[in-house]
């Protein structure tokens, strides 16, 4: 553990992305050392008791003093409490609204792909219909809020956690709807932009998949 770090952290989920991938994506940009605990299916029960709401993700600070769940809110307390002189989590009240209110409409777009992804056969082609037809809008109404931003980050010019957490809402589009951001430019060119920051080039190089946008 680096020298300067107070705190041990340790996160659950399955061996995969999903809802925990923001969360890592985090801990990797901040420089924190933490204990990925990936697990197959078949072991989650076993750790299910120590989850505050028994669902995936959660995460333990140092060693269960403080358990924590729900993929925002975990982002939100390390980009707020590990580096605090960073205001990473917006230096006024009002940008601090901001950023959580970004994080919270990412999490709608994320949740509308999931219903569709694992929507039972037999409702998939409307469920994938409904999902075509609102997607593209969603995405404009979220470019233009970045545009309004002034600057390369979606709450003024300076990076937050939100974006870091937005990297990976927008990974798990990418993965899911082959072509999603062709028609937002400069969403695209957030997505691109951020995946090559230094903090995360190498984590995401050997950890995510190749798809259309990667240059």
């Amino acid at each position: 553990m680096p020298h300067n770090q107070k705190h041990t952290y340790k996160l659950y989920y399955v061996d995969g992305r999903g809802r925990a991938e923001p969360i890592r994506l985090i801990f990797h940009w901040l420089g924190v050392e933490f204990d990925d605990h990936r697990m197959q299916r078949e072991d989650v029960p076993g750790v299910m008791h120590k989850a505050p709401m028994r669902q995936l993700p959660f995460m333990e600070i140092d060693g269960g003093k403080i358990t924590l769940c729900q993929t925002v809110s975990i982002c939100r307390y390390l980009g707020k409490s590990v580096h605090p002189e960073r205001w990473l989590g917006g230096a006024t009240k009002a940008d601090s609204a901001k950023v959580d209110m970004m994080a919270d409409g990412f999490a709608d777009l994320y949740q509308m792909a999931m219903i569709a992804k694992y929507t039972p056969d037999e409702a998939k082609e409307a469920a994938m219909a409904n999902y075509k037809e609102k997607i593209g809008q969603k995405l404009e109404i979220m470019q233009d809020l970045l545009k309004k931003s002034k600057g390369d980050y979606f709450v003024g010019k300076s990076i937050h956690w939100c974006d870091v957490y937005i990297l990976g809402v927008l990974q798990g589009l990418d993965e899911f709807d082959d072509g999603v951001f062709d028609d937002v430019p400069d969403l695209r060119a957030f997505y691109l932009r951020m995946r090559h920051l230094p903090e995360l080039k190498e984590y995401i190089g050997s950890h995510w998949p190749e798809t259309k946008y990667k240059e």
